[in-house]
């Protein structure tokens, strides 16, 4: 820039030259920013941060000070450095020439946008979050999770969890799309592998979706249920169409489940209502074959789910959940219990509730919901049929608190047997006037 026109420039009152430069991109005021000393001092130099913040909420973004404090990564927004972590991200993702290294940074950025997203308010259902429209947009005009790179990271957690947050809303194809539906056979293998192999389960993970070592949520498992699910709705067209789950990163906002945005601070996780679950399982015959029928490859071979008479099934059961007192829990309930939750607004919370399967079949369901030190919400509880206590499951809530987009876990015995069936399962909350399928088989 000419020594002349700056000299111009720095006539104009400061705060009118800020002014100006929050409708600039913020690369282009990181450039103006390095033309001349007062131009670095009018971007860099003052504390309030003023500029940086209205650059960041007019880019547009979510607004981080209405996420709740529990999910910001520290007490003190940083605008300036928040954004430069953003638009690093996006070139990143633009960039052709991105090590693995960059990659995964990138991903982690925008992991942190997604959890970050504002909560959905009352009155404002419909309004779509800035945060999780760009991530998409960026995502998808540089088809950066499909880098060569990141082919060797399948078993990273952040790469998962940013997976599993889409949900296959960015491998959709169509019909003459070959290598698209070879993309998705192969991750429905692969998820299938992780889903059904016995040796994910046991007393270390308590029996769901975490990871052994740290007692955290395992993604790669996470996102395998969901894939595994998700897939064989899609098999079914025509079973339940008008009851799905919501998925996508616009369904992991919290509050995002229906009646969820205005709930009383007693049922923090919105528990209470009318809830919908699909359940997958594998004959016994074929889990058993696909377990035991390859012990000498050390893995569980993926081409078992190739074989003509495979099949999979599919189950939709309704549910009806309400808060009660831990006192309450029945006896029959001998699920190990949470710890005592260390955040003071998020209590570990009881329920109970009836369901009903497809053949009618009535139970109870008694569980608890818990927050996590990461900022998780876990669920865990069990079926009682006839006053005995059948199935466990195992579940994380996935994005923020009472998302639309539900509870993802596991389901087992509940004695853990050797042998015992396992499967995946995925629970969201619906409107109270949600279509009834099951119950009114119960009635016919």
């Amino acid at each position: 820039m000419a020594a002349t026109v700056l000299s111009r420039v720095f006539q104009i009152p400061s705060e009118v030259i800020e002014h100006a430069l929050t409708l600039c991109h913020p690369r282009d005021v990181a450039s103006f920013s390095q033309t001349c000393r007062e131009a670095r001092r009018i971007v860099y130099g003052n504390l309030d941060q003023y500029l940086w913040r209205q650059l960041f909420l007019l880019f547009p973004f979510d607004d981080p000070r209405q996420t709740p404090s529990l999910f910001q990564e520290d007490g003190q927004f940083n605008w300036r450095k928040e954004l430069h972590r953003r638009m690093e991200a996006q070139l990143i993702a633009c960039r052709t020439s991105s090590t693995l290294e960059d990659l995964l940074t990138a991903i982690e950025s925008f992991i942190s946008v997604v959890r970050s997203a504002a909560p959905v308010t009352w009155g404002y259902e419909r309004v779509s979050s800035p945060n999780l429209l760009w991530v998409v947009e960026v995502l998808q005009t540089t088809n950066m999770l499909r880098s060569p790179l990141l082919l060797s990271q399948e078993g990273n957690q952040s790469l998962a969890r940013l997976r599993a947050y889409l949900a296959l809303t960015l491998d959709e194809y169509d019909d003459d799309d070959v290598e698209g539906k070879e993309r998705l056979k192969s991750i429905r293998t692969r998820s299938r592998c992780q889903v059904y192999d016995l040796r994910n389960y046991h007393q270390d993970n308590d029996w769901g979706p975490f990871n052994v070592t740290r007692g955290e949520v395992d993604w790669t498992h996470v996102e395998s249920i969901i894939n595994v699910v998700s897939m064989n709705l899609s098999d079914r067209p025509h079973d339940w169409p008008d009851t799905r789950p919501r998925y996508g990163l616009e369904a992991t906002r919290a509050y995002s489940a229906p009646g969820t945005a205005a709930l009383a601070t007693s049922d923090w996780a919105g528990i209470e209502g009318h809830w919908r679950r699909y359940v997958c399982f594998m004959d016994y015959r074929d889990l058993f074959a696909f377990n035991f029928g390859n012990r000498g490859r050390g893995q569980q071979d993926g081409s078992y789910f190739d074989t003509p008479n495979f099949e999979e099934a599919a189950r939709l059961i309704e549910l009806k959940l309400t808060l009660v007192d831990a006192q309450a829990m029945p006896e029959v309930y001998i699920l190990d219990r949470f710890p005592d939750s260390p955040y003071e607004h998020y209590p570990t919370l009881y329920f109970t509730g009836s369901s009903w399967g497809i053949q009618g079949n009535e139970a109870t369901v008694v569980g608890s919901v818990a927050m996590s030190e990461s900022g998780v919400v876990r669920w865990r509880f069990a079926s009682i049929a006839n006053s005995h206590i059948q199935w466990s499951s195992e579940g994380v809530q996935i994005g923020g608190i009472a998302s639309a987009f539900g509870v993802i876990g596991s389901w087992t015995g509940i004695h853990h047997d050797h042998g015992d069936p396992v499967g995946p399962f995925w629970l969201y909350k619906v409107e109270d006037d949600h279509p009834i399928y099951m119950r009114a088989l119960m009635n016919n």
